[in-house]
């Protein structure tokens, strides 16, 4: 019987890190993505500054250049386990949603329609992590720093170099 509760404790122990493990990912991989579009707003508002007026013409700028830093310092903050810029980020993405949603309803092109999904979609995935944040917290762990394309790049550049 003693035997048995071991192996029902270590089995148990195993679904609990199990657990974790996917805490920490989903909260890594919000944080990779806040990341993730805070550089991809940097770089479209850098091109609309210096090369491209269409983009200029969409409402990329500086302010966009701003608001992808703030996308970013709350990314990293998420990366790091701080609760609060995961609520900011729920609320910035929110915010933004609501912005294209008004901007959809005043005229309906296929480029509103894109931003508004894409921030509905961010907005829920961020809604969806606050329970694995509070997981993560309670748990006293981090969230997954690993990111799957840096992965797939230093396992090829590795296989590409044998020793």
């Amino acid at each position: 019987f003693i035997r048995n509760h071991h192996h029902y404790c270590g089995a148990e122990n195993q679904m609990n890190e199990k657990c974790q493990i996917n805490h920490s990912q989903r909260v890594g991989k919000i944080a990779n993505l806040v990341i993730f579009l805070g550089i991809l707003g940097i770089i479209l508002s850098i091109l609309a500054l210096t090369v491209s007026h269409g983009l200029a013409q969409r409402g990329y700028g500086f302010s966009y250049i701003v608001l992808g830093l703030f996308m970013m310092g709350l990314g990293y903050g998420i990366r790091y386990r701080c609760a609060y810029s995961l609520y900011a980020a729920v609320a910035l993405f929110t915010v933004l949603s609501g912005s294209f949603l008004f901007r959809f309803l005043v005229c309906h092109t296929a480029y509103v329609s894109l931003r508004l999904a894409l921030c509905t979609w961010v907005s829920f995935r961020l809604f969806q992590s606050l329970p694995s944040m509070r997981a993560l917290i309670l748990t006293n762990t981090f969230p997954e720093r690993n990111n799957r394309f840096m992965r797939y790049f230093l396992r090829r550049n590795v296989n590409d170099n044998p020793r």
